[in-house]
């Protein structure tokens, strides 16, 4: 009835796949039965020379940096790994290298068949490792992602389903590491899915809780201080992270941050007080360069800039408050200019809240302004209205 199912919902049934993984390793066709994603991983699992008779999991006795995440996710994968006791389901967290750092499995039996795979702490589930898992494609590909069964690569995993979902830094978007849920083909797959996406979620929020604790933490404080005394764009930024105030946002992005850290340093290093001259891209700015300190430790620099008299948006130049129009473009401020800027990058209230660290009430008032000073009622509207507009941001 099982394989009746499966087969209503548009699925191979059992057994399909690994004629198709077979056919494709002698002949290098794949059938249309094969998901994108999973043919895509197949194909680099055998450039990685691995092969689906041979799983030789690589073991790391000691993690390069391990602690700090597994400090951070622990509450989650506990409180996680209670929820999920009363089924047969593994909770598990990786570093970015698949490396495993932790593991929760209360079902003796899913534990000795995790144990013959090797899917414990300190052995390394990376794609290029051990071919196509959940745990591996969701770190390649900064994804959530499920795999179920035969679409494993390597035959000893495909009593498995796994699903996992990566933990980005919500700061510097970086991929910090990954949870997996792993348990015996036929599990819930819509709930494990959607359980490792969330417990990645509560796991970032820590992280950028515990930024407030840490070394990082001296620069952002610094930035909330000085952020209620700026009058135009403020950015923090050291070899590690970059944070713009709302006006910043429309003239600096994360792919600025190291030419921003190198010229603090330039500044630096020349001793200058006065306001220098800062290129980002084709706008040149006038900016002032403070260090930052945690007790006598250096640990980044604020800058405040403005574009000088020479800058235009558009072909206007920017008009002073005291002049700017009650309506359309030249009536929004600096900091309206760059939430409207996140919005036509696509991001929602709530990522633009904790990318500028305001509130989400904060975001929703400016994007009312933005709305009502250009006479539009939709994030749809707003990003066609800036990629149409004479007056980009």
């Amino acid at each position: 009835m099982r394989t009746k199912d499966r087969a209503e919902e548009g699925r191979p049934r059992p057994g399909v796949l690994r004629v198709a993984l077979q056919d494709y390793l002698s002949d290098g066709n794949l059938k249309p039965t094969v998901r994108p994603e999973v043919a895509a991983s197949w194909h680099r699992s055998l450039t990685s020379d691995l092969s689906p008779d041979r799983l030789d999991v690589p073991y790391d006795p000691e993690p390069p940096d391990g602690d700090r995440l597994l400090q951070m996710a622990r509450p989650v994968l506990t409180q996680l790994a209670e929820d999920l006791s009363s089924i047969s389901m593994s909770v598990v967290l990786a570093d970015p290298s698949g490396r495993i750092l932790d593991r929760s499995v209360a079902d003796a039996r899913l534990r000795g068949q995790l144990d013959s795979v090797m899917l414990a702490p300190g052995f390394r589930y990376g794609e290029d490792d051990v071919g196509t898992n959940a745990l591996g494609i969701s770190l390649l590909k900064n994804e959530p992602v499920i795999i179920t069964g035969d679409e494993h690569f390597v035959d000893a995993l495909t009593a498995m389903a796994c699903a996992a979902a990566p933990i980005v830094d919500p700061v510097t978007e970086t991929v910090l590491g990954a949870v997996d849920l792993t348990g015996p083909t036929g599990a819930s797959e819509p709930l494990m899915l959607a359980l490792a996406r969330q417990a990645a979620r509560s796991i970032a929020e820590r992280v950028l809780d515990h930024k407030a604790t840490v070394r990082d933490g001296a620069l952002l404080h610094s930035f909330l201080r000085e952020r209620r005394k700026a009058r135009g764009p403020l950015v923090a930024v050291n070899e590690h992270e970059l944070i713009t105030n709302a006006a910043a946002a429309s003239v600096v992005s994360r792919g600025n941050r190291q030419h921003l850290w190198q010229w603090a340093g330039q500044v630096f290093a020349c001793g200058r007080s006065e306001p220098s001259d800062l290129q980002i891209g084709s706008a040149h700015f006038l900016a002032n360069c403070q260090p930052v300190y945690s007790g006598s430790q250096f640990v980044g620099a604020l800058i405040r800039f403005s574009r000088t008299d020479t800058s235009l948006v558009g072909n206007t130049a920017r008009k002073r408050v005291s002049d700017r129009a009650t309506f359309g473009w030249t009536s929004l401020r600096e900091s309206e200019l760059g939430i409207a800027q996140l919005v036509a990058e696509g991001m929602t209230n709530r990522q633009i809240a904790s990318r500028l660290y305001m509130s989400v009430h904060t975001v929703d008032f400016h994007l009312r302004q933005i709305y009502r000073k250009l006479g539009i009622s939709s994030r749809v509207e707003l990003t066609r209205r800036l990629i149409d507009s004479e007056h980009p941001i």
